[in-house]
């Protein structure tokens, strides 16, 4: 018989059982298992042992002492042995050293972790892993299976047997718990604020709840209310309805999550709500400044579903200080050109005035009155010129202008009204550089008017550029690829001015405007201003450009007959 055992048979024990219970101290006091002193009784083969355990093996039965107590005992030890094991792990995640809570494995939410460790838990005392097997193991129990029955299995094999699983139960248990503790201890290493963000489900769910919210939030209010949003609602509802579909699902908890989530809505409407009514003050701000004049109000605010409104609202303030400055400059002008024409038809005028009234003196010679009628021939027909130039500025301005097109040779115009102006060109100590080209190049053009421009941009070299430099006269083709204006004629004048042009290039064609300020070359400040018109008249294009002293005009045709539309036609 092994020691903590006794065997008796079947039909014994079912005949007398009290005999056994009655003597049960005195048989086996000495022979306790685990600890000495330890009492036994049974009562029948249906009722459990207080103090011990039977078995019933085949035509025999086992009866084990201390049962019981050993469960007791191991409750206390291994209640112990957790404290122990969590104060552990405690105070290892304490240490910074370790960074224990750092480590992969101890970084599962916290949720995961206790199910889990539940799971590990119920799986192992339902299967007789821990205190039970322990107590089967120091009562005898698992000796007396192991040793008799189907394994049949020597006294030091089970003893061997029996300590390695039970410390691989155990060992398997104990870290299971400080996986647990460690985890859990992320909880103080961590603080609870960024614990339940980064360590829980819940914390996980409410950051996503948070991104959603904020990425809806942030859709809305870049949705363009100039285009169709149909796919960016589709996404916000279709999120919207897979969150209720799993709070839904979640029976009791979903409600709880329902109450959540829709306080978290409301929140969020309520902030997109008051922001967009911010924006729309800032709006309405905006808009009452400019009808109140203020053309310097920028709206630097980002206006979200709005924004398309700021450049909407740039474009007016634009178009508005544009107009003012139209306006401001046409009363100038308008100023300008009263001051400019009193003083060019007045200049004539008076001289007219002055010599017929020295023509009404008696004693005046012949030779005298000769003169005097042949400078009232030049200032009458200064004053006709004058009267003329008006009228045909005017005229190109209103779009009233009847234009003759036909094939001009452009070379050869240039030629005549180079011919023309000769006397004036050699007299002017400015040297003349002509660049034609030998072939002839036909546009569809009106030749008077044609002539007028080339006639007024030769003239105001003349009057306007330094003497002793060169001037530049270029026609050209620009057909070849890889050139500025493909299937275009260009007409270039370019040459020193003799003062210093303080003027805006585009300027200098208004009515009346003279590089020369001080006005004491003669004539009207008119001709620019009539060569871009009748340039425009015809679908052709007026460039000036000045650079310091430097003069240039550029007029470009379209070639083949093509004309571009223009206010003028």
């Amino acid at each position: 018989m092994q020691a903590g055992k006794t065997i008796v048979p079947a039909e014994e024990w079912e005949s007398g059982p009290e005999e056994y219970a009655g003597s049960a101290e005195s048989l086996y006091g000495e022979e306790t298992y685990v600890y000495p002193g330890y009492d036994y009784y049974v009562e029948s083969r249906d009722s459990s042992s207080y103090e011990g355990y039977v078995i019933y093996m085949e035509d025999e039965v086992w009866v084990l002492p201390g049962y019981i107590r050993v469960e007791d005992a191991l409750e206390a030890i291994t209640l112990g042995a957790a404290v122990l094991v969590v104060l552990l792990a405690f105070f290892l995640a304490a240490v910074r050293y370790f960074q224990m809570t750092d480590i992969l494995i101890f970084k599962m939410p916290f949720e995961l972790m206790v199910l889990t460790g539940f799971l590990i838990f119920g799986i192992s005392m339902g299967s007789g892993m821990g205190p039970q097997m322990a107590c089967a193991a120091l009562s005898g129990e698992s000796m007396a299976l192991m040793s008799g029955g189907y394994y049949q299995m020597s006294h030091e094999s089970a003893e061997t047997v029996l300590a390695a699983v039970n410390y691989a139960s155990w060992f398997f248990m104990a870290l299971t718990l400080f996986w647990m503790a460690e985890t859990a201890a992320s909880f103080f290493t961590l603080g609870p604020a960024r614990w339940f963000r980064e360590r829980t489900l819940t914390g996980a769910f409410l950051r996503f709840l948070k991104r959603f919210a904020v990425n809806s939030y942030r859709q809305v209010e870049k949705i363009d209310l100039r285009e169709r949003s149909t796919k960016t609602l589709i996404r916000i509802v279709g999120i919207n309805f897979v969150l209720l579909t799993v709070f839904c699902s979640l029976w009791f908890f979903g409600i709880f999550g329902l109450i959540v989530y829709s306080a978290v809505l409301y929140l969020i409407l309520r902030r997109l709500y008051d922001r967009m009514q911010e924006k729309y003050k800032i709006l309405l701000r905006a808009t009452n400044e400019l009808a109140e004049g203020n053309l310097d109000v920028e709206i630097t605010e980002d206006l979200g579903v709005f924004e398309p409104f700021r450049d909407e609202i740039q474009k007016i303030r634009t178009g508005f200080k544009k107009a003012v400055e139209e306006e401001v400059k046409s009363q100038r002008m308008k100023t300008e050109l009263i001051t400019n024409v009193s003083h060019d038809l007045k200049t004539p005028l008076t001289a007219i005035i002055t010599y017929v009234n020295l023509l009404k003196q008696p004693q005046l010679t012949k030779e005298e009155r000769e003169a005097y009628i042949q400078i009232l021939d030049q200032k009458s027909m200064r004053l006709k010129a004058l009267i003329e130039d008006l009228f045909e500025v005017s005229k190109a301005n209103s779009g009233s202008i009847a234009l003759n097109l036909v094939e001009v040779d452009v070379v050869s115009l240039m030629k005549q009204v180079r011919l023309e102006l000769d006397d004036r060109m050699r007299t002017s100590g400015i040297d003349f550089r002509f660049q034609l080209p030998d072939r002839k190049i036909k546009l569809l053009l009106d030749s008077e008017k044609t002539y007028r421009v080339f006639e007024n941009l030769l003239i105001n070299i003349v009057k306007y550029g330094m003497p002793g430099t060169r001037a530049y006269i270029e026609i050209t083709e620009r057909e070849e690829e890889g050139q500025e204006k493909p299937g275009e004629v260009h007409v270039a004048m370019k040459n020193i001015s003799a003062a210093e042009l303080s003027d805006d290039g585009r300027d200098l064609t208004d009515r009346f405007v003279r590089g020369d300020q001080s006005r004491n070359t003669e004539g009207s400040g008119l001709g620019l201003a009539i060569a871009r018109s009748f340039v425009e008249l015809q679908g052709g294009r007026f460039e000036l450009e000045t650079e310091a002293d430097l003069f240039k005009v550029t007029l470009m045709w379209k070639k083949g007959g093509e004309r571009e539309e223009t206010a003028f036609s």
